[in-house]
């Protein structure tokens, strides 16, 4: 039933991102000056690896919530957004800077991500 529920978070974080930036694509590409041209739609390396690192946070949730325990919704939610917004936007924060990236392709990067958790932690919290 674990590995049920992480692959189901994974697979729904996959598909979130997907329509995330099916959604937001444009903007995305806008804010880091890139354009269709520069993104190699047929290799299927970048969807592998986005959906390893799914499958990898999904399991990483997985450990957190078995370990931590959060004894009700609102621990949960209090651990997915900690977990996002110390350690994800934490550790990203500084790529951004450094890169010279501007906010508005860092929140592209990143809210999504908090949905994911959030949601993933929702699936999970129900080991």
């Amino acid at each position: 039933m674990e590995v049920i529920l992480v692959l189901s978070a994974a697979v729904l974080n996959f598909f979130l991102v997907a329509l995330w930036y099916g959604v937001f694509g444009k903007s995305w590409m806008n804010s880091l000056g890139i354009s269709k041209k520069g993104i190699d739609n047929k290799s299927p390396v970048p969807y592998l690896v986005a959906f390893i690192g799914s499958l990898w946070s999904s399991y990483g949730l997985f450990l957190m919530i078995k370990h931590i325990q959060p004894r009700s919704f609102t621990e949960l939610l209090t651990l997915a957004v900690g977990t996002w917004l110390f350690i994800v936007v934490g550790l990203g924060a500084k790529h951004y800077v450094f890169a010279g990236v501007r906010i508005k392709a860092f929140l592209a990067y990143y809210i999504i991500d908090l949905v994911g958790i959030i949601m993933a932690c929702i699936i999970l919290y129900s080991i």
